[in-house]
């Protein structure tokens, strides 16, 4: 059954373990929006790997791994992350690059940083060149993967563009670009990419009518969508279930079950509203439990009690199927752990998730709290296995969502994982 694997709070999820754990029943893993900003932890042969540009699957031997049109692609990264399997004994016959896929360059980095510093808010970018990419994209000034490929064709566009943004880096007063600076490096990755790239959208086409199972792979979280998301504070692509079809070319026939990943908490990077966030030390508490830095960045993510309110908005706008929660072991040692359950805007109690800075800067939180199961979960491998607890810290989940909370991880590895 061809499925989609979403982030549904604002990124960080842990997608990149559950995915790893699904891939292996799927013929076929595909990444579809997103740039190197993401990162995807797995954890191989008990090796810590991230990923950010290439799809999980590439860890499940004889299944096919593809990198849409959706993906904005800087290509010494992504020739980085290839190199890096080959170093760990990874196969790498059945990876597959889009031709269409649009490129990063050295000046859509210079313009993320300038740019963000000018910024009256803050949004706290990566600063990888994502958004500039995707607005020339929008723009309609990219170049693709296919434009590297073909030395001339890249030396006469890239240099065209570098020209029309180093002008307008001078009036930021921002030092611009040198071409001289990088391009036989991207050249190099050019021929060293060439024999991974075709059409992906007709590939796709063409295994799905073999039959062949899709696993799509989501970067990023719902909350972060550029149309659905916290705006301004989001990426620059859609981290919902439409970005599957504009980064792919396949028709929404072909997605028949959604699966969100959320946190058994919640945590978020960089500026933007985050109604049930922690301070101090009960926060610093759950990021130390949680490991919780940005695995591209290294930042320090802010943490917060798991908010049913943004998560049932985050399940209606993807059509969620299914749930599967991550770092359920990290509450192991909490007395006392809570959920959102309401919002009250002017003194008005619901249970509704407006993207708006004015709405979501401004509510209060209703939670309800949860005695702690204090003791370790990770030798879990059932649902019963769990103490009665946490059991009943799931069930209101479910109760709460009305979805089925259908995995559950409880520690890093690809085995610590309950199928209920």
């Amino acid at each position: 059954m061809n499925t989609a694997v979403l982030g549904l709070q604002w990124g960080d999820e842990g997608k990149g373990k559950a995915i790893d754990y699904l891939a292996n029943r799927f013929n076929v893993v595909v990444r579809y929006q997103g740039g190197h900003n993401a990162g995807h932890t797995i954890f191989y042969q008990g090796q810590k790997v991230i990923l950010h540009l290439l799809p999980s699957g590439v860890f499940t031997p004889d299944t096919i791994s593809i990198i849409g049109h959706g993906v904005v692609v800087n290509p010494l990264q992504l020739v980085k992350e290839i190199k890096n399997l080959h170093d760990l004994g990874i196969a790498d016959n059945n990876l597959f690059l889009s031709t269409a896929a649009p490129l990063i360059l050295p000046v859509h980095q210079k313009l993320d940083i300038v740019f963000e510093s000018s910024r009256y808010v803050k949004i706290g970018t990566t600063r990888r060149g994502i958004g500039p990419a995707y607005e020339d994209l929008c723009g309609r000034r990219a170049l693709f993967i296919r434009d590297l490929l073909n030395k001339d064709i890249f030396l006469k566009q890239v240099k065209s563009l570098d020209d029309y943004y180093n002008k307008m880096m001078q009036y930021f007063n921002g030092e611009g670009v040198r071409l001289d600076s990088y391009i036989d490096e991207f050249i190099e990755a050019g021929k060293f990419l060439h024999k991974y790239t075709l059409n992906t959208t007709y590939l796709l086409d063409q295994l799905l009518s073999e039959g062949k199972s899709i696993l799509f792979e989501g970067a990023q979280g719902a909350l972060l969508d550029i149309n659905l998301g916290t705006y301004p504070f989001v990426t620059s692509s859609n981290s919902t279930i439409g970005g599957i079809f504009t980064g792919t070319g396949i028709s929404h026939k072909a997605v028949e079950k959604v699966i969100g990943i959320s946190k058994a908490y919640t945590t978020r990077v960089g500026g933007g509203p985050f109604p049930s966030e922690l301070f101090k030390k009960e926060a610093e508490r759950l990021r130390q439990k949680g490991n919780e830095f940005g695995s591209t960045t290294g930042r320090p993510r802010r943490v917060g009690w798991l908010d049913l309110v943004a998560l049932k908005y985050a399940i209606m706008v993807n059509g969620v199927d299914e749930i599967f929660i991550t770092k359920l072991d990290v509450l192991d040692d909490f007395e006392e752990i809570k959920l959102v359950t309401h919002y009250e805007y002017k003194g008005v109690r619901n249970q509704i998730f407006d993207t708006s800075l004015d709405y979501l800067d401004n509510v209060e939180t209703v939670e309800k709290t949860f005695a702690g199961w204090n003791t370790s979960i990770g030798e879990a491998r059932s649902f019963q296995d769990l103490p009665g607890k946490a059991r009943e810290y799931i069930q209101f989940i479910e109760d709460y969502i009305q979805i089925t909370v259908k995995y559950i991880s409880v520690g890093v590895e690809r085995d610590q994982t309950i199928k209920k």
